[in-house]
């Protein structure tokens, strides 16, 4: 027995109570801390259910109660830094494991992510530790069998707490990258088609960190909620584009915790997302279709910046009460949901002044908020999500008044959903032409930072420290221009 194992056994116990963690003796159980229990079961319900992280992390979170600030940041770190850096872990798992990770029993597989992210990237955790949390977890979660594989896996990991070696970057580059920033190899290949290699590599480096939380101050409202955040002692900075955003320091409660949330002073929303609704800058007075709506974060917005009624209309009627219900909460009497099919002709054939087609979309610019969507795209997903994208475009624009505004956006970063998806419209609707973004629309910044150099909506992560998104104003032709 090992001295270790002397010093903690308990009196009277004898040396056949054998862990397999300690191979020299008796040695106590490790209790699962609440964060590591609680990241466990999240990357579960995502990896089994299909569930969006941030969802089921705000669940678990208080399904578990009054839980220490501590443990419930460290929760978070550890859900988000597992999925963030899976196919990594997943390398560096596979080198040290006699079966092939991704055959191995999904409770078993999220324990070895979850230990193999504090070995790989909590240097200040002992490694014993983290082997001794990660055994623990797979008897937590149903998977008592599997402890002493588990244990012989991590504690090899733990000997190196490396990662896999990285492909040459010379030989084969967008591999290294991929490997690196623990990205698929085709969204690099895209990426680097696209924007080229040195760019697709700051993207994938920034993906990797954490997203700032983001709120929209309702104009109206501005310094109550600026004084209500000042006595949550919540920190926070205005926006670098849209004047109407604040972001939050880090350690900041969920926007639905804070207190003037339901008094309706502000909203959870991305500052590129803000910038979509002030590059759609409606007329006053202006008629506005918002297709594809849900939660309505867009569509509120464009009500406060002054449209006459906002039609915001989502296929789910579920989504649709999402949107009125959110507009209910910021006291916002001019939007009117709709549960309906944006591909199919509008009840009442009704047209409008300016529409918003917020498609749906791949969601590879929200990478930083969602890094589970990585693990789940398929170059497949993208090219059926164009087709559905060209069929709402198609439809939409037949509701646009003549002289009126259609606004095409997506919180991806893809060419097939953005450059070429418009090209592929405008050149089967010769009546449509893009222009530039409307004067005062943002910051000054935003025109260096946020547009192409056809005067269209492209935020990347790397350069703008958003969300990634793509939007083009296209005018129709008429008379009836306002």
């Amino acid at each position: 027995m090992c001295a270790d194992c002397i010093r903690q056994r308990p009196a009277g116990a004898t040396g056949t109570n054998v862990d397999p963690i300690c191979a020299g003796g008796y040695k106590p159980r490790v209790t699962v801390s609440p964060a590591r229990r609680i990241a466990a079961e999240v990357l579960l319900r995502v990896e089994q259910g299909g569930a969006f992280a941030n969802l089921a992390l705000d669940g678990a979170l208080r399904a578990a109660g009054a839980l220490e600030a501590r443990e419930a940041a460290l929760a978070t770190e550890l859900t988000y830094g597992t999925l963030r850096w899976q196919l990594q872990l997943d390398r560096a798992l596979a080198v040290h494991s006699d079966r092939p990770v991704e055959e191995l029993d999904d409770k078993v597989r999220a324990a070895l992510r979850l230990s193999a992210f504090e070995l790989l990237h909590h240097p200040r955790v002992p490694a014993r530790a983290a082997v001794d949390q990660g055994v623990e977890i797979v008897r937590a979660l149903g998977a008592a069998r599997a402890s002493g594989y588990a244990n012989a896996v991590l504690r090899r990991l733990s000997e190196t707490r490396a990662p896999a070696p990285l492909p040459s970057r010379e030989v084969d580059p967008v591999g290294h990258v991929a490997s690196l920033y623990a990205h698929p190899r085709w969204m690099v290949e895209r990426w680097s088609k696209w924007l080229g290699p040195e760019e697709a590599e700051k993207l994938c480096a920034a993906n990797q960190q954490q997203a700032p939380a983001t709120v929209r101050l309702v104009r109206k409202k501005r310094d109550d909620a600026l004084r209500a955040l000042d006595e949550a002692h919540i920190e926070a900075r205005p926006g670098e584009y849209s004047p109407d955003a604040l972001v939050l320091a880090p350690g900041a409660p969920p926007a639905l915790d804070i207190e003037g949330h339901e008094q309706g002073l502000f909203q959870a929303q991305d500052e590129a997302a803000q910038l979509v609704s002030r590059f759609a800058a409606p007329p006053p007075g202006a008629s506005v279709l918002d297709a594809c709506a849900a939660p309505g974060g867009k569509a509120c917005h464009l009500a406060e910046l002054g449209a006459g009624e906002v039609l915001a209309v989502d296929l789910h009627a579920r989504k649709a009460k999402q949107v009125e219900a959110a507009a209910h909460r910021l006291g916002l009497d001019n939007v009117r949901a709709l549960a309906a099919d944006a591909t199919l002709p509008l009840p009442g054939d009704p047209h409008f002044d300016v529409v918003l087609l917020d498609a749906p979309c791949s969601g590879l610019g929200t990478l930083r908020r969602h890094p589970e969507a990585k693990l789940r795209r398929t170059p497949e997903d993208v090219d059926r999500l164009a087709q559905l994208q060209a069929r709402l475009l198609a439809s939409v624009s037949q509701t646009v008044k003549p002289g009126g505004l259609l606004v095409y956006a997506v919180c991806t970063l893809t060419p097939e959903e953005s450059d070429e998806q418009v090209a592929r419209f405008v050149a089967g609707h010769p009546d449509f032409r893009p222009e530039p973004p409307p004067e005062g629309w943002a910051t000054l910044r935003a025109a260096v930072d946020c547009l192409d150099g056809r005067g269209r909506l492209l935020t990347l992560p790397h350069r703008t420290g958003t969300d990634g998104f793509f939007a083009v104003r296209l005018r129709k032709a008429g008379e009836d221009r306002r």
